[in-house]
């Protein structure tokens, strides 16, 4: 194929594919009302797929919503689609896809989906579409021809639920204006892994740190990375390794020199604003950078002519997820829900550090908008990892500042008039105390705590000076991990359970029966990158002290307070993760690796 002939249109690959909806003119333009029916219909359609779709991963208030919206006249279906757009109970990647199904498209939701001949293709572009159609994770499919060889049609997939008409030029520059573009829909995640598979991991070790930084943030979203992880050698050779942490696992991706180490540290000081000071000291900051927020830490390592940086950047989650699309069971969000409407009290949310805390403590607070109510929410973070509209002022921890600690900010915000407070952790006596006496004054504090369960807490609790009758302030304790989820494209069915899944169900007190047990392929698959797991889910308990917790806390009786937490209605972590097995969502070998006393007891055998 010459891609730089011009080519004439002719029959379209597929009849029953359609572009996204485009703007329609109106009212100004003279738009008849029977040239705007065909949109209101295909509105009506989006609503109507998304209200049937089991897959889509809707929720009940989502479905409501819908059913509601349906209700309404035709000629309201795209403002209903906006609004629920807007408020978030739909999202884009829902959106998009309803949309997909309403024209035929197809969806690629795994790398396997993507065609053969779309890979064939990713070679044969020029090389300059072939960097625009990275840059913007554009997926190409197929092509189609007229019987002279010349392109008319061409086939392309992305994450977008609207048309990108600049996009579309950009890209009609390379080819006939009159080829006929067909949008499709794939993950974003999707596009990013068809581009990255089959790369060098080799890096010019010429390429300037702009340029290095932009791949490596470009490499850690396309692979769904968390954290980035740039390591000296601990051998002190001038080297360093780029690692990506993928599902909770760190994973060597990239060798640069320590050269461009030190001018990729100077760039993101730069970037981020951060104090300048030598490497003998650790320093931390944050920037943006391609749509996310990143947290960054550099920390002084020990070379063999003095010290050397080492760069850990995080990703920080800007959208907030609702409590139902995290994937905990109804019963677990009825008990948050209900714990985060109260008007004061004290809600803690416990975990070991990247166990989700931030990301469920948001949820849980947007999941009653506080501020559809007329309430005024304050978050005091280091640094503020979600930005939501509606919250009326974010603050950001500076240790380094003495006007800036969590405490003083917490003095001040207490100052301001807020119905809600987001407080990022409770470490010491102090902070404990004042964070009970603004729940004793009519506040709603969220606010994380070390500890490993939310029976450990009320131990904890009372080593901060709370305990007793301050206790019944605690409107709930949650404590989660993060287990990861098998790959839904090649996970194996588990026909007849092994002795230790029996096990895990029957410490757990839940029955076996009807469960759609599945096990991770030890082989995994492209999708997952050969790991056999895709993705992470909470697995958490909750724990609302009752009248004799806190007569317990009173006198000091910690050593039966787990019976006594099971009798208030505690069930631990593991039989969520249980709860999650029998749905075929992931397995006992990964569940043992996560829930305390299940790793213990695989240790001790």
């Amino acid at each position: 194929m010459d891609w730089s002939q011009p080519t004439k249109p002719t029959a379209g690959f597929y009849p029953a594919v359609g572009g996204l909806v485009e703007p329609v003119p109106t009212g100004e333009q003279g738009v008849s009302a029977q040239e705007a029916t065909p949109r209101q219909e295909t509105h009506l359609q989006i609503l109507r797929i998304l209200h049937i779709a089991n897959d889509l991963g809707l929720d009940n208030v989502a479905k409501q919503r819908l059913d509601d919206a349906l209700k309404e006249p035709s000629s309201q279906a795209e403002k209903a689609v906006r609004q629920l757009l807007a408020q978030k109970v739909i999202t884009r990647i829902q959106l998009a896809r309803g949309m997909a199904r309403v024209h035929k498209m197809r969806e690629l939701m795994s790398v396997l989906d993507i065609p053969a001949e779309g890979f064939a293709l990713r070679t044969q572009v020029p090389s300059k579409l072939k960097t625009l159609l990275r840059n913007e994770r554009i997926v190409p499919i197929s092509q189609v021809k007229d019987d002279n060889g010349a392109l008319t049609d061409f086939h392309l997939a992305h994450d977008s639920p609207i048309r990108d008409l600049v996009v579309e030029a950009k890209i009609r520059e390379f080819f006939s204006p009159d080829l006929r573009l067909h949008w499709h829909f794939a993950l974003r995640e999707v596009a990013g892994a068809f581009w990255l598979s089959g790369e060098s991991e080799t890096i010019d070790a010429g390429m300037e740190a702009e340029a290095l930084l932009d791949r490596i943030i470009s490499n850690a979203i396309d692979s769904r990375s968390s954290d980035i992880h740039i390591d000296p050698s601990i051998k002190g050779e001038p080297r360093a390794v780029i690692k990506y942490r993928i599902d909770g696992f760190v994973h060597p991706k990239e060798v640069i020199t320590i050269e461009q180490l030190d001018r990729l540290r100077v760039r993101i000081e730069n970037l981020a604003r951060m104090p300048k000071v030598n490497l003998n000291h650790a320093n931390k900051g944050a920037f943006s950078r391609s749509g996310y927020d990143w947290r960054v830490q550099i920390q002084p390592h020990a070379g063999r002519q003095g010290p050397v940086p080492r760069v850990v950047i995080r990703r920080l989650q800007p959208e907030v997820m609702p409590l139902e699309a995290l994937g905990y069971p109804q019963e677990f969000i009825d008990k948050v829900k209900n714990a985060a409407g109260a008007p004061n009290g004290v809600i803690f949310w416990t975990g070991p550090t990247g166990s989700g805390k931030t990301e469920s403590i948001h949820a849980a607070v947007v999941s009653v908008n506080p501020m559809a109510k007329g309430l005024s929410v304050h978050t005091i973070e280091d640094p503020p990892e979600k930005r939501v509209p509606g919250y009326a002022v974010q603050m950001e921890m500076a240790s380094e500042d003495p006007s800036r600690t969590g405490l003083q900010l917490l003095k001040s915000s207490l100052r301001a008039d807020p119905d809600v407070v987001i407080f990022g952790e409770v470490r010491d006596a102090e902070m404990a105390g004042l964070v009970f006496e603004a729940a004793n004054t009519g506040h709603l504090v969220f606010t994380t705590l070390h500890t490993n369960t939310a029976v450990d807490s009320i131990a904890r609790l009372a080593e901060l000076g709370i305990k007793g009758f301050l206790l019944s302030y605690v409107r709930g304790i949650a404590s989660q991990r993060l287990v990861r989820r098998l790959c839904t494209h090649c996970k194996l069915k588990l026909e007849t359970p092994d002795e230790y899944t029996r096990y895990v169900f029957d410490r757990y007190q839940v029955g076996i029966e009807g469960a759609d047990l599945y096990v991770a392929n030890p082989e995994g698959c492209a999708s997952c990158n050969f790991t056999g797991y895709y993705g992470r889910i909470a697995v958490a308990e909750w724990l609302k002290p009752n009248k004799e917790i806190v007569e317990a806390s009173e006198q000091e009786n910690y050593a039966g307070m787990e019976e006594i937490a099971k009798r208030a209605g505690w069930q631990p972590m593991g039989r969520m993760g249980v709860l999650h097995i029998k749905r075929g969502i992931t397995d006992a070998a990964e569940l043992s690796t996560k829930i305390l006393e299940l790793s213990a007891e695989t240790l001790a055998k």
